[in-house]
């Protein structure tokens, strides 16, 4: 074992090594060619995507480094170089600004906020307590362990605002229901079971606005294209019922892997937590988080107080002291992966740029001008870009570089639909946002999948088999929800 994890560090750091400087030759190479339709500045900031792409499928540098590296490169390389049509320089200091323009955004409050809840559901292990008052109550049978664990992460996408987050809670009390059960850790009901929490993270990414940064991050790139906003309740309407149909698919699927497995332990017993007394941590968090929920659903009617500022407001709160969770802002500093925070504000930065220089627009009208259009349908139409973003899913680990990658793209492209789908245009995009979170093909697409992955339950292939199912079911449903869901409540129209 310990062969083979020094073979794979010494292949990734083999990697990196080579993919780095790989990175710098394909930046100059982009900005050395002579493209027809790119301003100066826009040619700058197609290189510097792909050497960011590079970057990220290969993981050579961490995510919050190679942003970094990012905002050094706009801010000399757009700081310094003449533009094409003035012939003026326009400064690093505004370069600069360029760069951190996502910083500015109000989807990095809420990202900020995400992040500051899951260390406060953390620290106070509310989390873990809802968790296994859950499993508690379930029968000793797979279908129902499997359901239960599929409720949990579906429970946990409302409270919990992170992928990784959920799935790092659930495996370890799984491994102890496995443990419980006195399962092989590497049997198929326990290979179902941890898979399952990572899969179920995933589905309802896309079906509540917080469950993941990038989701608003992705609407702040639409509302900087052309002004589209949305609240929490209506991304819950549109998306909601889509991940509900996906978990029931999920888990006729699971179960399917587990037919003939039967249990006689009862495990109630062991996991029931339901007797020990509430801290008033806890009873805090979970006045403020039923607080926040009822704030994101009530935007628009009862209040206009978006998700954003929600999420600042309760942010303070939960780190005021007496008022707040925490014991020390030493405890919240340990908690909070602030490199994400960094990746997630340049991100956007570079997201806003290919936008604002054309950049995004080129790559649009090379990736899709030989795509008939005007003869597709609507369905059709969806079916071939979530077609197209799951296979570019593929090569990354991150839906936020993915979102950064294809999103402005995507905007771009639907500037050149015909009068008789302009209309679709936004729906078209906010689709395609909900597709970025398809991650669940290979252990490597995303953060959560590689958690459960680290437990050594299961092998590569089997999670691929099962994610093949998933993605498959996912495509066909978007094109049923296209027809049908979707043009109910008014997201895209015939």
């Amino acid at each position: 074992m310990s062969s083979h994890l020094e073979n794979a560090t010494a292949m990734k750091q083999w990697t990196a090594r080579l993919a780095v400087p790989l990175s710098f030759c394909a930046l100059l190479l982009v900005i050395s060619l002579p493209l027809e339709g790119l301003t100066a500045y826009g040619q700058i900031m197609l290189g510097i995507l792909v050497m960011a792409v590079i970057l990220w499928v290969t993981e050579a540098l961490a995510y919050p480094i190679s942003a970094l590296l990012i905002a050094a490169l706009i801010t000399l390389l757009t700081g310094l170089v003449p533009n094409s049509e003035t012939g003026a320089v326009l400064g690093t200091s505004k370069a600069l600004g360029l760069a951190m323009k996502g910083f500015s955004s109000p989807s990095i409050i809420v990202i900020a906020g995400a992040l500051i809840m899951a260390a406060a559901m953390q620290s106070t292990e509310l989390d873990k307590r809802i968790a296994l008052t859950i499993l508690s109550r379930i029968r000793p049978s797979p279908g129902a362990i499997i359901a239960g664990c599929l409720l949990v992460g579906v429970v946990f996408s409302f409270m919990i605002p992170s992928p990784t987050g959920r799935t790092a809670v659930q495996v370890p009390i799984l491994a102890g229901v496995i443990a419980t059960l006195g399962l092989d850790p590497k049997s198929r009901l326990a290979a179902v079971l941890i898979m399952g929490a990572a899969q179920v993270s995933t589905i309802w990414n896309v079906g509540v606005m917080t469950a993941t940064g990038h989701n608003v991050a992705g609407l702040e790139l639409m509302h900087e294209h052309s002004g589209f906003t949305m609240t929490w309740i209506q991304w819950l309407i549109h998306a909601g019922p889509w991940s509900a149909l996906m978990t029931v698919i999920l888990y006729f699927i699971l179960k399917t892997e587990v037919r003939g497995h039967s249990l006689k332990d009862d495990i109630s017993q062991c996991l029931d937590t339901s007797s020990d007394p509430w801290s008033s941590r806890q009873k805090k968090l979970a006045l403020f988080t039923v607080l926040l929920i009822s704030l994101w659903v009530t935007e628009g009617t009862l209040h206009h107080i978006t998700v954003p500022a929600t999420m600042l407001l309760m942010s303070v709160c939960l780190l005021l002291p007496g008022i707040g969770v925490f014991e020390s802002w030493k405890d919240i500093e340990k908690r909070i992966p602030w490199g994400v925070i960094v990746m997630f504000g340049i991100s956007i930065s570079l997201g806003q740029q290919l936008v604002s220089t054309g950049a995004a627009a080129w790559l649009a009208e090379r990736c899709f001008s030989s795509m008939e259009i005007h003869t597709m349908s609507l369905a059709l139409l969806v079916f071939v870009m979530t077609l197209f973003t799951v296979v570019m899913h593929l090569g990354f680990a991150s839906a936020m570089s993915l979102t950064v990658a294809l999103l402005p793209v995507f905007l771009a492209f639907t500037d050149t639909l015909p009068d008789s789908m302009i209309h679709n245009a936004m729906g078209l995009v906010l689709v395609q946002l909900f597709a970025v979170s398809f991650g669940m093909i290979l252990p490597v697409n995303s953060p959560q999948n590689m958690v459960a992955y680290s437990t050594g339950t299961f092998q590569a292939k089997t999670f691929a088999r099962i994610g093949l199912l998933l993605t498959l079911a996912s495509l066909l449903t978007f094109v049923l929800f296209s027809m049908t869901w979707w043009q109910w409540t008014g997201l895209l129209s015939p």
